[in-house]
C-alpha cells in the first residue's frame, strides 16, 4: 500500500519544505533535479556553475536531506 492521496501530498510537502530548508546552493540543485527534472549539465547550463560543482552540491544535497528526513541507507 503506498498511501492515500492525502498522505502522498503530505509526503511530497514535508520533503519539499526539508529541501527549502538547505543551504541555498543545494536547495537550488536539488529543486532543478528533483522537481523540474532537469539533468546535471541543465542544472549546470541554468546555474553557471561546473557539472563538477552540480555533482558535488547534489550529492551534499542529497545527503542532508536525507539526515533531515531521518533517511538512512545506502547512498542511490
Amino acid at each position: 500500500e503506498v498511501g492515500s492521496p492525502q498522505e502522498r501530498t503530505d509526503e511530497a510537502a514535508e520533503v519539499l519544505a526539508a529541501i527549502r530548508s538547505l543551504p541555498e546552493a543545494y536547495c537550488e540543485t536539488l529543486v532543478l533535479r528533483l522537481v523540474e527534472g532537469m539533468s546535471g549539465k541543465e542544472i549546470a547550463e541554468r546555474t553557471g556553475l561546473k557539472p563538477e560543482s552540480v555533482r558535488v552540491n547534489l550529492s551534499r544535497g542529497m545527503e542532508m536531506l536525507r539526515q533531515k528526513l531521518g533517511i538512512n541507507g545506502a547512498k542511490q
